[in-house]
């Protein structure tokens, strides 16, 4: 992987002064002062500068042509300060961009230098306070360095498991919204069977009172109609559901499918469990598409079921409200503990898919009061009045 765009050009302005500041040093100064000429020391500085450019690339190679150019400056009468800087950016990179064999012979270099150079100028007599400090920062910099990548190579390695953890999550994902829109078309197919049952002895009715009963032939054809109109609805669903769960796997008990009738059974068997429920419902109690009547029945079970699991409430309140043209479920406990999905965390994942085959709307988060909520609205004039 290239390096940014950024830290190359900050590596290629750091060279480019340090190289410059170089040039402009040797060919100020009198010509006089230097031995051999500048010519010589402004080609020395250009090899322990210029070679920095690709330190990251070929760490070793570079810190070796630093070592051998600066010190054949310093040996030529040189007094430029930056050999110095050009050594450390070098034994930085050998010890930051190497592998450990190269990082140990770079820092050898480094130190042997060091050491040959500092025990010269004590013998020749300049303080101790002068040399000895450079030992320990050749030291500290290939530290520092060696430090730096293993650091970057920990971020690396968690940007690694971050990048698996997420592709594990959206494969879970997706595996639990194919469980759940196979669940529901397995309970889709049932409505639709079961309105077609509905309708053949419907028919058969209509045909015995025909003639003897047509008010009763009528009713039954009335009824026959809207019953059809509410599979050929399911049936539309069913085919909508299965484009993306072709793959799924069967493996729905054969059970008659729950309505919001059958709540006060749920709502008993949760009591049993030791959580206190309060139910209440609002507006005329009416017939409901089976699809919506279903789907509302399994949002209040899907989340009553969380709220036992996780929520670590004492009380819900379960309420059920019939409007005009949709039917509208409520779910409020008192828990003091986070509540989260059922069933590996993917609870609310089939409470969406429920709701967005209807065209309805969902809300499930904390009520600033405490304890958490999950509101659906199931639109019904659209599951009910579907044109054949």
């Amino acid at each position: 992987m290239g390096l940014p765009l950024l830290t190359r050009a900050a590596d290629g302005t750091v060279v480019v002064l340090l190289a410059l500041s170089a040039q402009v040093q040797i060919w100020t100064r009198d010509a006089s002062a230097w031995e051999n000429g500048p010519a010589v020391h402004a080609v020395l500085a250009a090899i322990f500068t210029v070679p920095l450019l690709a330190r990251r690339r070929y760490p070793l190679l570079v810190l070796c042509a630093v070592v051998v150019a600066s010190w054949l400056q310093y040996e030529l009468g040189g007094g430029l300060g930056q050999p110095w800087l050009a050594f450390i950016l070098a034994l930085y990179a050998v010890a930051a961009h190497s592998l450990l064999r190269d990082a140990v012979l770079g820092a050898a270099v480094a130190m042997l230098i060091t050491l040959v150079d500092g025990l010269s100028r004590l013998r020749d007599g300049e303080p101790w306070e002068n040399v000895v400090p450079a030992w320990f920062v050749v030291a500290g910099v290939w530290g520092f360095g060696r430090w730096m990548r293993w650091r970057r190579r920990e971020l690396d390695r968690l940007h690694e498991q971050t990048e698996v953890l997420e592709r594990n999550q959206e494969e879970a994902a997706r595996a639990a919204v194919a469980a759940e829109r196979a669940r529901i078309a397995r309970e889709l197919h049932d409505l639709v069977a079961h309105s077609m049952g509905v309708i053949v002895i419907q028919s058969q009715a209509a045909q015995r009172v025909m003639l003897t009963d047509p008010a009763a032939a009528e009713q039954a054809l009335m009824s026959i109609e809207v019953t059809g109109r509410q599979g050929l609805a399911e049936m539309r669903r069913l085919l909508d559901v299965l484009i993306d769960s072709e793959d799924a796997v069967d493996s729905a008990p054969l059970a008659p499918q729950p309505a919001l009738r059958h709540l006060g059974a749920l709502l008993d068997r949760v009591r049993l469990a030791g959580l206190a429920v309060d139910v209440s419902v609002e507006g005329e109690e009416r017939p409901l598409p089976p699809g919506v009547d279903l789907s509302a029945y399994r949002i209040v079970q899907e989340a009553l079921t969380n709220t036992l699991r996780h929520a670590g409430a004492a009380r819900v309140q379960v309420h059920v409200r019939y409007c005009q043209d949709a039917v509208e479920v409520e779910v409020a406990d008192d828990g003091t503990t986070p509540n989260t999905d059922s069933a590996g965390g993917h609870g609310l994942i089939g409470m969406s898919e429920r709701v967005a085959l209807y065209g309805g709307s969902l809300h499930a988060g904390h009520r600033p009061e405490g304890g958490y909520l999950v509101q659906a609205h199931l639109p019904v004039d659209a599951a009910n009045t579907t044109p054949i």
